[in-house]
Protein backbone atom coordinates (compact mmCIF):
# COMPACT_ATOMS: atom_id res chain seq x y z
CA UNK A 1 0.00 0.00 0.00
CA UNK A 2 1.37 3.79 -0.79
CA UNK A 3 0.89 4.55 2.93
CA UNK A 4 1.81 2.13 5.00
CA UNK A 5 4.09 3.88 7.48
CA UNK A 6 1.99 6.73 7.89
CA UNK A 7 -0.26 7.08 11.10
CA UNK A 8 -3.69 5.57 10.86
CA UNK A 9 -5.07 9.10 10.86
CA UNK A 10 -2.72 10.08 7.76
CA UNK A 11 -3.35 6.87 6.20
CA UNK A 12 -7.04 7.04 6.61
CA UNK A 13 -7.10 10.65 4.69
CA UNK A 14 -4.55 9.23 2.25
CA UNK A 15 -6.89 6.50 1.43
CA UNK A 16 -9.88 8.82 1.27
CA UNK A 17 -7.66 10.80 -1.70
CA UNK A 18 -7.32 8.07 -3.31
CA UNK A 19 -11.14 6.76 -3.68
CA UNK A 20 -12.04 10.38 -4.37
CA UNK A 21 -9.69 10.15 -7.38
CA UNK A 22 -10.91 6.55 -8.83
CA UNK A 23 -14.32 7.67 -8.43
CA UNK A 24 -13.96 10.82 -10.48
CA UNK A 25 -12.78 8.54 -13.39
CA UNK A 26 -16.95 8.42 -13.95
CA UNK A 27 -17.28 12.04 -14.29
CA UNK A 28 -13.80 12.24 -16.55
CA UNK A 29 -14.69 9.54 -19.11
CA UNK A 30 -17.98 11.11 -19.46
CA UNK A 31 -16.57 14.35 -20.11
CA UNK A 32 -14.73 12.96 -22.90
CA UNK A 33 -17.24 10.82 -24.25
CA UNK A 34 -19.91 13.34 -24.82
CA UNK A 35 -18.33 17.05 -24.27
CA UNK A 36 -18.25 19.46 -27.20
CA UNK A 37 -15.48 21.14 -26.29
CA UNK A 38 -13.18 17.68 -25.64
CA UNK A 39 -9.59 18.26 -27.46
CA UNK A 40 -10.34 22.13 -27.87
CA UNK A 41 -6.52 22.73 -27.61
CA UNK A 42 -5.47 19.82 -29.97
CA UNK A 43 -7.86 20.77 -32.46
CA UNK A 44 -6.35 23.96 -32.90
CA UNK A 45 -2.95 22.03 -33.12
CA UNK A 46 -4.94 19.55 -35.79
CA UNK A 47 -5.55 22.95 -38.02
CA UNK A 48 -2.30 24.31 -38.36
CA UNK A 49 -1.04 21.13 -39.38
CA UNK A 50 -3.01 20.33 -41.89
CA UNK A 51 -1.97 24.51 -42.71
CA UNK A 52 1.54 23.26 -42.75
CA UNK A 53 0.45 20.11 -44.79
CA UNK A 54 -1.19 22.09 -47.50
CA UNK A 55 1.90 24.30 -47.47
CA UNK A 56 0.59 27.40 -45.73
CA UNK A 57 1.43 29.83 -42.54
CA UNK A 58 -0.50 28.24 -39.28
CA UNK A 59 0.35 31.85 -37.29
CA UNK A 60 -1.62 33.46 -40.23
CA UNK A 61 -4.85 33.93 -38.40
CA UNK A 62 -6.91 34.13 -41.40
CA UNK A 63 -5.62 31.05 -42.89
CA UNK A 64 -5.82 28.82 -39.75
CA UNK A 65 -9.39 30.12 -39.11
CA UNK A 66 -10.63 29.07 -42.69
CA UNK A 67 -9.26 25.79 -42.18
CA UNK A 68 -10.77 25.10 -38.31
CA UNK A 69 -13.80 25.89 -39.89
CA UNK A 70 -13.80 23.48 -42.58
CA UNK A 71 -12.62 20.82 -39.78
CA UNK A 72 -15.32 21.74 -37.29
CA UNK A 73 -17.86 23.63 -38.11
CA UNK A 74 -19.03 23.50 -41.98
CA UNK A 75 -19.42 19.53 -41.72
CA UNK A 76 -22.05 19.79 -39.68
CA UNK A 77 -23.35 23.53 -40.34
CA UNK A 78 -22.47 24.47 -37.15
CA UNK A 79 -22.97 28.35 -36.43
CA UNK A 80 -22.20 30.60 -33.62
CA UNK A 81 -24.32 29.92 -30.31
CA UNK A 82 -24.95 26.07 -31.38
CA UNK A 83 -23.11 23.82 -28.14
CA UNK A 84 -20.54 22.31 -30.68
CA UNK A 85 -19.82 25.49 -32.61
CA UNK A 86 -15.98 25.54 -32.51
CA UNK A 87 -14.88 28.95 -32.13
CA UNK A 88 -11.40 30.31 -33.55
CA UNK A 89 -8.58 29.22 -31.48
CA UNK A 90 -5.04 30.60 -32.38
CA UNK A 91 -2.40 28.71 -32.52
CA UNK A 92 1.01 29.83 -30.06
CA UNK A 93 2.82 26.94 -29.87
CA UNK A 94 6.45 26.16 -31.49
CA UNK A 95 5.90 25.47 -35.23
CA UNK A 96 7.50 22.01 -34.34
CA UNK A 97 4.58 20.39 -32.70
CA UNK A 98 2.48 21.16 -35.90
CA UNK A 99 4.98 19.26 -38.02
CA UNK A 100 4.86 16.32 -35.90
CA UNK A 101 1.03 15.60 -36.49
CA UNK A 102 0.67 16.36 -40.23
CA UNK A 103 1.34 12.75 -40.76
CA UNK A 104 -2.37 12.61 -38.55
CA UNK A 105 -4.01 14.79 -40.92
CA UNK A 106 -4.42 12.28 -43.57
CA UNK A 107 -7.13 10.85 -40.60
CA UNK A 108 -10.60 12.54 -38.92
CA UNK A 109 -9.41 14.75 -36.31
CA UNK A 110 -11.43 12.61 -33.83
CA UNK A 111 -9.19 9.35 -34.69
CA UNK A 112 -6.20 11.66 -34.56
CA UNK A 113 -7.45 13.27 -31.25
CA UNK A 114 -7.16 9.47 -29.35
CA UNK A 115 -3.87 8.73 -31.15
CA UNK A 116 -2.62 12.14 -30.00
CA UNK A 117 -4.40 11.59 -26.06
CA UNK A 118 -3.10 8.17 -25.89
CA UNK A 119 0.27 9.39 -26.45
CA UNK A 120 0.14 11.96 -24.12
CA UNK A 121 -0.96 9.67 -21.42
CA UNK A 122 1.81 6.81 -21.83
CA UNK A 123 4.24 10.52 -21.54
CA UNK A 124 2.65 11.54 -18.50
CA UNK A 125 2.70 8.37 -16.75
CA UNK A 126 6.39 7.70 -17.55
CA UNK A 127 7.61 11.04 -16.43
CA UNK A 128 5.92 11.29 -13.44
CA UNK A 129 6.60 7.63 -12.84
CA UNK A 130 10.75 9.41 -13.22
CA UNK A 131 10.30 12.34 -11.45
CA UNK A 132 8.89 10.48 -8.04
CA UNK A 133 12.05 8.13 -8.57
CA UNK A 134 14.29 10.90 -8.94
CA UNK A 135 13.02 12.62 -5.98
CA UNK A 136 13.78 8.89 -3.85
CA UNK A 137 10.83 7.52 -4.00
CA UNK A 138 10.74 3.54 -4.55
CA UNK A 139 9.71 2.24 -7.66
CA UNK A 140 6.17 0.92 -6.22
CA UNK A 141 5.31 4.19 -4.82
CA UNK A 142 6.02 5.81 -7.77
CA UNK A 143 4.48 4.41 -9.69
CA UNK A 144 1.41 4.21 -7.45
CA UNK A 145 1.90 8.38 -7.48
CA UNK A 146 2.32 8.42 -11.68
CA UNK A 147 -1.56 6.64 -11.38
CA UNK A 148 -2.51 9.53 -9.07
CA UNK A 149 -1.07 12.68 -11.06
CA UNK A 150 -2.88 11.04 -14.09
CA UNK A 151 -6.52 10.82 -12.18
CA UNK A 152 -5.74 14.36 -10.78
CA UNK A 153 -7.44 17.34 -12.30
CA UNK A 154 -4.21 18.56 -13.41
CA UNK A 155 -3.30 15.67 -15.73
CA UNK A 156 -7.21 15.21 -16.50
CA UNK A 157 -7.23 18.67 -18.04
CA UNK A 158 -4.28 17.95 -19.81
CA UNK A 159 -5.96 14.78 -21.57
CA UNK A 160 -9.09 16.92 -21.89
CA UNK A 161 -7.49 19.98 -23.70
CA UNK A 162 -5.18 17.81 -25.40
CA UNK A 163 -2.02 20.08 -24.33
CA UNK A 164 1.78 20.10 -25.58
CA UNK A 165 2.75 20.86 -22.11
CA UNK A 166 2.95 17.20 -21.13
CA UNK A 167 5.43 16.68 -24.25
CA UNK A 168 7.39 19.73 -22.56
CA UNK A 169 7.10 18.27 -18.65
CA UNK A 170 8.38 14.64 -20.37
CA UNK A 171 11.00 16.18 -21.68
CA UNK A 172 12.46 18.10 -18.56
CA UNK A 173 12.34 14.95 -16.91
CA UNK A 174 14.07 12.92 -19.63
CA UNK A 175 16.53 15.46 -19.50
CA UNK A 176 17.22 15.24 -15.21
CA UNK A 177 17.34 11.64 -15.68
CA UNK A 178 19.97 11.75 -18.46
CA UNK A 179 21.81 14.68 -16.23
CA UNK A 180 21.96 12.78 -13.07
CA UNK A 181 23.60 9.57 -14.89
CA UNK A 182 26.34 12.17 -16.28
CA UNK A 183 25.22 12.52 -19.95
CA UNK A 184 24.77 16.34 -19.75
CA UNK A 185 24.63 16.91 -23.60
CA UNK A 186 21.73 14.35 -24.23
CA UNK A 187 20.04 16.14 -21.59
CA UNK A 188 21.04 19.41 -23.75
CA UNK A 189 19.21 18.24 -26.68
CA UNK A 190 16.05 16.59 -24.96
CA UNK A 191 15.46 19.92 -23.80
CA UNK A 192 14.78 21.58 -26.58
CA UNK A 193 11.03 20.94 -26.30
CA UNK A 194 10.66 24.03 -24.13
CA UNK A 195 10.23 25.51 -27.69
CA UNK A 196 7.14 23.91 -27.78
CA UNK A 197 5.94 25.97 -24.95
CA UNK A 198 8.59 28.63 -24.20
CA UNK A 199 6.68 30.62 -22.05
CA UNK A 200 6.67 27.43 -19.15
CA UNK A 201 9.84 26.08 -20.96
CA UNK A 202 12.56 28.24 -21.39
CA UNK A 203 13.46 28.25 -17.83
CA UNK A 204 14.15 23.82 -17.65
CA UNK A 205 17.99 24.59 -19.09
CA UNK A 206 18.20 26.60 -16.10
CA UNK A 207 16.74 25.10 -13.48
CA UNK A 208 18.64 21.76 -14.96
CA UNK A 209 21.88 24.08 -14.13
CA UNK A 210 21.28 24.87 -10.87
CA UNK A 211 19.90 21.24 -9.78
CA UNK A 212 22.59 19.73 -11.39
CA UNK A 213 25.77 22.59 -11.99
CA UNK A 214 28.92 19.88 -11.44
CA UNK A 215 27.27 17.35 -14.03
CA UNK A 216 25.56 19.63 -16.31
CA UNK A 217 27.68 22.92 -17.50
CA UNK A 218 29.34 23.05 -20.86
CA UNK A 219 27.57 19.60 -22.09
CA UNK A 220 24.00 20.61 -21.27
CA UNK A 221 24.61 23.92 -22.62
CA UNK A 222 26.11 22.89 -26.00
CA UNK A 223 23.72 19.90 -26.51
CA UNK A 224 20.38 22.82 -25.98
CA UNK A 225 22.01 25.01 -28.41
CA UNK A 226 22.74 22.30 -30.98
CA UNK A 227 19.44 20.93 -30.72
CA UNK A 228 17.68 24.61 -31.08
CA UNK A 229 19.82 25.17 -34.14
CA UNK A 230 18.85 22.63 -35.58
CA UNK A 231 15.14 22.66 -34.29
CA UNK A 232 15.28 26.35 -36.08
CA UNK A 233 16.93 25.57 -39.30
CA UNK A 234 14.26 23.25 -39.75
CA UNK A 235 11.36 25.46 -39.15
CA UNK A 236 12.68 28.50 -41.43
CA UNK A 237 13.11 25.95 -43.80
CA UNK A 238 9.55 25.19 -44.10
CA UNK A 239 7.93 28.17 -42.95
CA UNK A 240 10.39 30.31 -44.48
CA UNK A 241 9.53 33.94 -43.63
CA UNK A 242 6.07 33.07 -41.83
CA UNK A 243 8.49 31.59 -39.10
CA UNK A 244 8.90 34.96 -37.57
CA UNK A 245 5.43 35.40 -37.01
CA UNK A 246 5.53 32.74 -34.07
CA UNK A 247 7.28 35.09 -31.63
CA UNK A 248 4.10 37.36 -31.72
CA UNK A 249 1.61 34.88 -31.15
CA UNK A 250 1.59 35.28 -27.26
CA UNK A 251 1.39 38.79 -26.89
CA UNK A 252 -1.41 39.06 -29.92
CA UNK A 253 -3.66 36.58 -27.73
CA UNK A 254 -2.45 38.30 -24.19
CA UNK A 255 -3.85 41.93 -26.06
CA UNK A 256 -7.00 39.94 -27.17
CA UNK A 257 -8.05 38.62 -23.80
CA UNK A 258 -10.06 41.29 -21.90
CA UNK A 259 -11.82 40.68 -18.33
CA UNK A 260 -12.06 37.29 -17.54
CA UNK A 261 -8.88 35.58 -18.01
CA UNK A 262 -8.51 32.05 -19.37
CA UNK A 263 -8.18 29.43 -16.42
CA UNK A 264 -4.75 31.53 -15.14
CA UNK A 265 -3.05 29.56 -12.57
CA UNK A 266 -0.43 32.23 -11.93
CA UNK A 267 -0.97 34.59 -8.94
CA UNK A 268 -1.39 37.77 -11.07
CA UNK A 269 -4.82 35.94 -11.68
CA UNK A 270 -6.07 37.31 -8.42
CA UNK A 271 -5.59 41.29 -9.26
CA UNK A 272 -4.58 41.46 -12.89
CA UNK A 273 -7.48 40.73 -14.73
CA UNK A 274 -9.95 43.53 -12.19
CA UNK A 275 -7.23 46.29 -13.77
CA UNK A 276 -7.60 48.41 -16.90
CA UNK A 277 -4.96 50.44 -18.11
CA UNK A 278 -2.12 51.33 -16.77
CA UNK A 279 -2.20 50.05 -13.74
CA UNK A 280 -2.48 46.71 -15.17
CA UNK A 281 0.88 46.96 -16.53
CA UNK A 282 2.21 48.58 -12.81
CA UNK A 283 0.69 44.96 -11.28
CA UNK A 284 2.22 42.75 -13.09
CA UNK A 285 5.63 44.69 -13.07
CA UNK A 286 5.14 44.15 -9.20
CA UNK A 287 4.29 41.08 -9.22
CA UNK A 288 7.55 40.17 -11.03
CA UNK A 289 9.95 42.36 -9.14
CA UNK A 290 8.60 41.16 -6.23
CA UNK A 291 9.12 37.58 -7.51
CA UNK A 292 12.59 38.13 -8.75
CA UNK A 293 13.97 39.67 -5.20
CA UNK A 294 12.33 36.75 -3.37
CA UNK A 295 14.15 34.10 -5.85
CA UNK A 296 17.44 35.67 -5.21
CA UNK A 297 16.79 35.61 -1.24
CA UNK A 298 15.92 32.16 -1.66
CA UNK A 299 18.65 30.85 -3.93
CA UNK A 300 21.26 32.66 -1.60
CA UNK A 301 19.59 31.32 1.62
CA UNK A 302 19.80 28.03 0.55
CA UNK A 303 22.87 25.60 -0.15
CA UNK A 304 20.96 22.39 -1.54
CA UNK A 305 21.16 22.36 -5.39
CA UNK A 306 17.84 21.04 -5.80
CA UNK A 307 15.91 23.26 -3.61
CA UNK A 308 17.42 26.15 -5.53
CA UNK A 309 16.49 24.43 -9.03
CA UNK A 310 13.01 23.36 -8.41
CA UNK A 311 12.38 26.98 -6.65
CA UNK A 312 13.68 28.75 -9.63
CA UNK A 313 10.81 26.80 -11.32
CA UNK A 314 8.14 27.29 -9.03
CA UNK A 315 8.84 31.17 -9.12
CA UNK A 316 8.76 31.53 -12.64
CA UNK A 317 5.39 29.79 -12.92
CA UNK A 318 3.87 31.32 -10.23
CA UNK A 319 4.79 35.04 -11.16
CA UNK A 320 4.41 35.09 -15.16
CA UNK A 321 0.96 35.82 -16.96
CA UNK A 322 -0.31 33.35 -19.34
CA UNK A 323 0.55 30.50 -17.00
CA UNK A 324 -2.65 28.26 -17.10
CA UNK A 325 -3.86 25.14 -15.08
CA UNK A 326 -2.73 22.31 -17.66
CA UNK A 327 1.11 23.73 -17.14
CA UNK A 328 1.17 22.83 -13.35
CA UNK A 329 2.32 19.00 -14.62
CA UNK A 330 5.15 20.93 -14.42
CA UNK A 331 5.11 21.30 -10.95
CA UNK A 332 4.74 17.55 -10.10
CA UNK A 333 8.47 17.31 -8.63
CA UNK A 334 7.53 20.09 -6.29
CA UNK A 335 5.04 17.96 -4.69
CA UNK A 336 7.20 15.05 -5.04
CA UNK A 337 9.50 16.32 -2.44
CA UNK A 338 7.20 18.06 -0.29
CA UNK A 339 5.77 14.67 0.47
CA UNK A 340 8.77 12.72 0.49
CA UNK A 341 9.42 9.05 -0.01
CA UNK A 342 7.67 7.94 2.92
CA UNK A 343 4.76 10.67 3.04
CA UNK A 344 6.37 12.40 5.78
CA UNK A 345 4.68 15.64 4.37
CA UNK A 346 1.22 14.64 4.82
CA UNK A 347 1.71 15.27 8.28
CA UNK A 348 1.83 18.72 7.40
CA UNK A 349 -1.53 19.70 7.46
CA UNK A 350 -0.81 23.03 5.13
CA UNK A 351 0.54 20.13 2.32
CA UNK A 352 -2.06 17.89 2.45
CA UNK A 353 -4.16 20.86 1.87
CA UNK A 354 -2.16 21.85 -1.08
CA UNK A 355 -2.22 18.46 -2.47
CA UNK A 356 -5.96 18.51 -2.39
CA UNK A 357 -6.41 22.16 -3.46
CA UNK A 358 -4.77 20.74 -6.78
CA UNK A 359 -6.88 17.61 -7.34
CA UNK A 360 -10.01 19.77 -7.32
CA UNK A 361 -9.91 23.63 -7.70
CA UNK A 362 -8.54 23.48 -11.23
CA UNK A 363 -11.62 21.87 -12.48
CA UNK A 364 -13.48 25.15 -10.96
CA UNK A 365 -12.64 27.11 -14.23
CA UNK A 366 -14.06 24.41 -16.24
CA UNK A 367 -17.49 24.34 -13.98
CA UNK A 368 -18.00 28.23 -14.69
CA UNK A 369 -17.46 29.27 -11.46
CA UNK A 370 -16.09 32.82 -10.88
CA UNK A 371 -16.04 35.01 -7.67
CA UNK A 372 -16.52 39.00 -9.67
CA UNK A 373 -13.75 38.92 -11.91
CA UNK A 374 -11.48 36.45 -10.38
CA UNK A 375 -11.85 32.65 -12.43
CA UNK A 376 -8.30 32.00 -12.02
CA UNK A 377 -9.01 29.02 -8.66
CA UNK A 378 -5.59 27.37 -9.60
CA UNK A 379 -4.23 30.45 -8.04
CA UNK A 380 -4.85 29.29 -4.72
CA UNK A 381 -3.32 25.98 -4.93
CA UNK A 382 -0.56 27.43 -6.48
CA UNK A 383 -0.38 29.90 -3.62
CA UNK A 384 -0.52 27.25 -0.77
CA UNK A 385 2.38 25.42 -2.88
CA UNK A 386 4.48 29.04 -2.91
CA UNK A 387 4.09 29.02 0.98
CA UNK A 388 4.32 25.01 2.18
CA UNK A 389 7.59 25.26 -0.08
CA UNK A 390 8.96 28.35 1.49
CA UNK A 391 7.87 26.71 4.91
CA UNK A 392 9.21 23.42 4.62
CA UNK A 393 12.01 24.00 2.15
CA UNK A 394 13.64 27.47 2.19
CA UNK A 395 13.44 28.55 5.58
CA UNK A 396 14.72 24.84 6.98
CA UNK A 397 18.77 24.41 6.44
CA UNK A 398 18.28 20.43 5.62
CA UNK A 399 14.35 19.47 5.90
CA UNK A 400 14.11 15.74 6.79
CA UNK A 401 11.82 15.63 3.97
CA UNK A 402 14.57 16.35 1.45
CA UNK A 403 17.28 14.52 3.06
CA UNK A 404 14.87 11.53 2.44
CA UNK A 405 14.52 12.19 -1.50
CA UNK A 406 18.50 12.72 -1.55
CA UNK A 407 18.75 9.67 -0.17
Amino acid sequence: MIATRLAPRQRFRLRILIAFLVVMTIPYGRQLLTSPTAGQDFRAFFAAATVVAEHGNPYNWPTLYAVESRLYDSPQHLKPGDAAYYEFLAYPEGPWLAFGLVPLTGLPWQAAAWIYGLGLLVIMLAAAFTAFQLCGWPRRRALQGAVLVALSAIGFINLFMGQVGIVVFGGFIAAWWLASRGNGWLAGLLLTTAWLKPNIGLPLPLVLALMLPAVVGRRMIAGFLAGSALAFGAAALVLGGGFFDWPLQIPRMWQAVQGLQPDMASIESFAYPGLHGWPKTVALLLTVLAAAAYLLWAIRRTTDQRVRGLTFLLIWLAALPFVQSYDMILLVPMVAVLLGSELDGWRDPLVEATVWAFVTLPLCYFLGFRLGYFNGFTAIPMSLLLIAWHRRMVTRRRPAVLEAAAA
